[in-house]
This record gives structure tokens, C-alpha cells and sequence, in this order.
């Protein structure tokens, strides 16, 4: 076995990190290898910037174009097991 799968397409592993930064807060998150990223949701390194903070405006339009990438593995914050993605990909595919 060479490694390497027969089918790869949008949503096949592996996965690899890759980090994000949203304002000054900076955070990682699993992405798809392939030419369309499927990211799963960002792990945190700090907190969230106070919503009186001279950041938060910025930190929430980039937060929220982060999240919008989010789709297959929304609520995974690590890549899902073979078992979850099949089931996952069935959902959003079908057949």
C-alpha cells in the first residue's frame, strides 16, 4: 500500500492543522488537504477580547468568516472518526 487513496475529493482526510487569527485572538483548527478546505471549528489559544476592547469589532467580522467555513465537521473540534465521517458525509450527500 502506497498510502494514498483511490478517491480523494473535497471532504476526504487527512487533516492538518493550520492556524487562525481573528483580531489579535489566535487559535488552530483541522483543515482538509485538498483544494477546498473543510475546516472543523477553531481551538482558542486566548480568550475572547472584551466586547469594550478596541478590537472586538474586528475580531467578530473575522470570526465570523471563519465560522462560515464551517459545514461537514460544524461542532468538531478535532477531525471525526471514519465512523462519524461516513455518517457525516452521508448526511450531507446522500448516497
Amino acid at each position: 500500500y502506497d498510502g494514498e487513496d483511490d478517491f480523494v475529493g473535497v471532504d476526504t482526510a487527512p487533516l492538518y492543522i493550520v492556524f487562525v487569527e481573528a483580531g489579535a485572538r489566535i487559535g488552530y483548527r483541522w483543515e482538509s488537504a485538498n483544494d477546498v478546505p473543510n475546516p472543523c471549528e477553531v481551538n482558542w489559544l486566548d480568550p475572547e477580547p472584551g466586547r469594550e476592547s478596541s478590537e472586538y469589532e474586528k475580531y467578530i467580522r473575522e470570526l465570523r468568516q471563519i465560522e462560515e467555513r464551517v459545514y461537514l465537521y460544524q461542532g468538531f473540534h478535532e477531525p471525526p472518526s471514519e465512523e462519524e465521517f461516513n455518517r457525516l458525509a452521508l448526511e450531507l450527500y446522500g448516497d
